[in-house]
């Protein structure tokens, strides 16, 4: 189920308010892109371990995570959650939980539910929606490249025009698979200095922080 786009506008669009900086590490594994479990009401979100394992029988979650309405009136906290758990990104008081997933299935998605360790579970894919990353990027404010001699080119099947910026700051415009064509932007993050193309990542790896918050 594709995340529409005004709603994942809605999940991100206090990013903007911030100034902080969030990075993933280069080590990190992408996964398939991302679910942002349904918290418009006080919904258990159930988890499994190894669903459709036994054919014809009804799942059983091993264990769930719930939702509070503590100072808003909507749900703005984590009533309880298995220990260890630590999801992608999680700030229900502006309405954001982000679950990276490692595969995506017909009914039930792997998701990560420790970035630190990997530890994973399976959800239903009917209590939540999923999110690629390109959806994801085109929502962040900037992004930043890991390796500052890496270049920015005027297309990406053209190589060899190849070039440093400094400083490496851009803003997302479209992705085309590997590659993403961004807006350069000046160290004031605002100040538009040209556009060019970059690679966004190689053999399931990032080539670029990204920063959710400004």
């Amino acid at each position: 189920m594709r995340l529409p786009r005004n709603n994942l506008i809605g999940i991100l669009s206090f990013l903007v308010y911030f100034g902080v900086q969030t990075t993933l590490a280069q080590e990190s594994q992408l996964g398939e892109g991302f679910f942002s479990p349904k918290t418009n009401e006080l919904e258990t979100l159930y988890l499994y371990d190894v669903p459709n394992s036994r054919a014809g029988s009804q799942e059983q979650p091993t264990d769930s995570i719930t939702f509070i309405k503590r100072h808003a009136t909507h749900v703005d906290g984590i009533g309880y959650a298995p220990e260890g758990f630590a999801p992608f990104a999680e700030k229900l008081d502006y309405g954001v939980f982000i679950l990276k997933v490692k595969r995506l299935g017909r009914d039930y998605h792997e998701i990560v539910i420790n970035e630190d360790t990997g530890e994973t579970a399976y959800v239903s894919q009917w209590q939540g929606d999923f999110m690629t990353w390109s959806e994801f990027f085109l929502n962040c404010h900037s992004v930043e490249f890991i390796d500052i001699n890496q270049k920015v080119f005027d297309h990406p099947m053209i190589k060899s025009a190849g070039r440093i910026v400094d400083p490496a700051n851009f803003r997302p415009r479209y992705i085309m698979g590997d590659w993403m064509e961004v807006e350069i932007l000046a160290s004031d993050y605002s100040t538009v200095k040209g556009k060019g193309w970059i690679r966004w990542k190689k053999d399931g790896k990032l080539l670029i922080n990204y920063n959710l918050f400004f």
